[in-house]
């Protein structure tokens, strides 16, 4: 015996909403192992004499390289994803600024607990040396209720998962929103992990970008 007949569908439309832009830039290696090595040296130099920290813990640098020359092509880096990261959002009209800029040096078993970058429009991270094996940096998904209820599917995928990992490389730079919570877990290697970290904000925000995006509708009446 025949079931019921399933209804006729005129259309079926599966609209994804709100979603969160990351970009990825990987240099070539004969950019990025010039540029490496030359940080890697200033860093260093920074650092010299290493500051005792706990175990498990990292030393990060002041958070002013940006204003400094030697870090100049870092920055230029920088600058020119967060351009093309505005011009893909449409707003190009924004111009930004860098904030804060510094480096980050985990030893063997060092990690950074989730956290996000208030008071920012745009963060990233630039990889001077990854190490083998070592660490990602671990996107969280941003929607609070994505954590509530996770039945397993067959294979995790971009519409199922709560975060998302993203290796670290040599020569890769890393551009997300700043409200995004992100941590990274235990360095595994024996081999430092060096990473420079930016912000990026709109200068005068509240004077250029946060007067209301409407008009009022003010109709006069007579008496």
């Amino acid at each position: 015996m025949n079931g019921p007949r399933p209804p006729r569908i005129d259309k079926l439309d599966v609209q994804e909403l709100f979603t969160t832009p990351v970009w990825i830039i990987d240099l070539a290696s004969d950019e990025h192992v010039p540029l490496n090595r030359a940080l890697k040296a200033e860093i260093e130099r920074l650092l010299t004499p290493r500051p005792k920290i706990p175990l498990g813990a990292n030393w990060q640098t002041e958070q002013t390289l940006h204003e400094q020359s030697a870090f100049r092509p870092l920055r230029d880096l920088a600058d020119m994803a967060a351009k093309g990261a505005m011009r893909w959002l449409g707003l190009e009209n924004h111009p930004l600024v860098i904030t804060g800029c510094w480096a980050n040096i985990n030893p063997p078993g060092a990690h950074h607990p989730r956290h996000s970058h208030p008071n920012n429009y745009l963060s990233g991270v630039y990889y001077v040396q990854a190490g083998p094996g070592s660490a990602e940096i671990v996107l969280s998904d941003p929607r609070p209720q994505s954590f509530v209820i996770m039945p397993g599917p067959k294979q995790f995928t971009a519409r199922t998962a709560n975060s998302r990992a993203i290796d670290s490389k040599d020569g890769r730079l890393v551009l997300f929103p700043s409200w995004l919570q992100h941590h990274v877990v235990s360095n595994q290697s024996q081999v430092e992990r060096i990473s420079i970290a930016f912000n990026f904000m709109i200068p005068n925000y509240t004077e250029t970008a946060s007067a209301p995006m409407w008009k009022g509708n003010v109709k006069a009446t007579s008496s």
